[in-house]
């Protein structure tokens, strides 16, 4: 069988699924009607309506693909042998507690979901793998021989890549090196044949993607220490350590990465520390300033503490469920208007 030219089909790909994205996108004047509907006007109560559940990053994805007519989808059972592993999955690396867990689970209550592939472009007996890596890895340690599995037809190259994404962002599986080797894999495999091709590609500012692949340069014993320990070390933390490892050698920069862990240390600190590495000298110890909290009549509920590296501790103690949940509505506001997430 001819084998396809993956890289266009991949370019080919971006360009449908930005006409989709804009195909789907709401514009003011639908949202103008939607929220009219069945209204004299604005002012008008509106009726009440059931909220369906919001679809995932991924189901969105797919159903886009499925409505456009050139994906279908259908349910079977396959043999393990004939499902190939991903080659552009974004995760990497799975930790073997997670799989001796898993197979532990399926051995007790069998495979609850199908996984999730797409029908292999070069042989038609064969499927690749887009979300379900634990559920393979779970059944071949049990000795199993087949999946059940949602397979799709009519995927593009560059659908893999996203699909397998969205999925791993959902159950937060994807971290930060995940991410870089993923990228390393377009690289690697012509998908892409620069960063700012890359970055087109992946739907990320060049800046971000250069800072993501930079990460790939630092000593393997240092990867190994941010794949153990992945939410200690986030995007911004991971790249201090690639300066951090310009301005000094590999045993000091693996020595820092491992305080970064036992310490928990914050971005803030962790760019103090690098920052005076580079200038020669030791870090200031960060200052600290308390404000005590005081009711009307002189009583003390708690204070506010904060430091010169923008940490802040809040102790307070409102005397109410109801007073403590305004306090927390108003704190998460302030957050998401800054642009962080809680979860």
């Amino acid at each position: 069988m001819t084998k396809k030219d993956f890289s266009a089909a991949l370019n080919a790909g971006v360009k449908r699924d930005q006409t989709m994205r804009e195909a789907s996108a709401p514009s003011r004047f639908d949202r103008v009607d939607e929220a009219l509907s069945g209204r004299s006007s604005l002012l008008a109560p509106a009726k009440e309506t059931v909220v369906s559940p919001t679809p995932s990053d991924a189901e969105a994805y797919l159903a886009n693909l499925e409505q456009s007519g050139k994906v279908r989808s259908r349910y079977i059972t396959m043999p393990i042998s004939h499902i190939d592993d991903n080659p552009l999955n974004s995760r990497t690396i799975y930790k073997e507690e997670l799989i001796a867990a898993r197979a532990a689970s399926m051995a007790r209550d069998g495979q609850l979901v199908p996984v999730l592939a797409g029908r292999h472009p070069d042989f038609a007996d064969r499927a690749i793998l887009i979300d379900g890596q634990f559920r393979k890895l779970g059944a071949l340690r049990n000795r199993a021989e087949t999946l059940d599995v949602k397979l799709l037809e009519g995927l593009d190259p560059i659908d893999f890549y996203r699909l397998a994404r969205a999925a791993n962002n959902e159950r937060e599986q994807e971290t930060v090196l995940d991410v870089a080797l993923g990228y390393k894999k377009l690289l690697d495999q012509g998908h892409a044949k620069s960063n700012d091709e890359l970055a087109v590609l992946v739907e990320e500012g060049k800046s971000k993607v250069s800072k993501i692949l930079s990460l790939l340069e630092l000593p393997q014993s240092v990867l190994d220490v941010i794949a153990a320990q992945p939410k200690q070390f986030g995007l911004s933390t991971s790249y201090e350590l690639t300066l951090y490892l310009k301005a000094t050698d590999d045993k000091r920069t693996l020595a820092f990465a491992e305080r970064i862990r036992d310490e928990e240390l914050p971005f803030q600190k962790v760019k103090a520390i690098r920052e005076s590495l580079e200038n020669g000298r030791a870090p200031r110890k960060s200052l600290s300033r308390q404000y005590k909290v005081s009711t009307d009549d002189g009583a003390e509920i708690g204070a506010i503490k904060e430091w010169g590296d923008g940490k802040v501790r809040v102790d307070l103690v409102l005397g109410s469920a109801e007073k403590a949940e305004a306090y927390v509505v108003a704190f998460k506001k302030l957050l998401a208007d800054d642009g962080h997430q809680l979860k």
